[in-house]
């Protein structure tokens, strides 16, 4: 009896970490920024939440009224000189970067409204939602 316990609960614990596998974004990288994108599904933003720690930008894209998440975002970030270091289509309801300490500017476009936030980003995790329905577009101006 013990036997075919252990080995269900070996069975179980197998397919769970093989379904946390499966639902894991994978990294990629431009210009020598590494980000992961995704969190469509519970088992992806389980995922993802896994891995927060290892990513100093954690965006989130969402809809104020229904609570929905957007996952159709084009997405820009730019350095104080304007050079496009990661321009991304498609992304959300997550996205979670590597950044180098400094000031970036995040272009994020869906739905015919583009936001645009200057934010400072050092080595802790630096969380921004924008809320498509409710958030102005406008830059606040920079967010520590």
């Amino acid at each position: 009896m013990q036997r075919a316990l252990m080995s269900a609960a070996m069975v179980v614990a197998v397919a769970l970490t093989s379904t946390a596998a499966l639902a894991a974004p994978t990294p990629h990288q431009q210009n020598g920024i590494t980000y992961i994108n995704g969190g469509v599904g519970a088992e992806e933003q389980d995922a993802m939440k896994a891995q927060r720690a290892d990513y100093n930008l954690l965006l989130t894209f969402a809809t104020q009224q229904s609570g929905a998440y957007r996952s159709d975002v084009q997405l820009d970030i730019l350095d104080t000189k304007g050079t496009h270091l990661v321009s991304a289509a498609n992304t959300g309801p997550m996205f979670f970067a590597k950044l180098p300490p400094g000031t970036y500017r995040i272009m994020a476009a869906a739905q015919d409204k583009t936001f645009r936030r200057t934010v400072k980003v050092g080595n802790a995790p630096k969380e921004i939602v924008l809320h498509w329905e409710n958030d102005s577009p406008d830059d606040p101006g920079p967010q520590d």
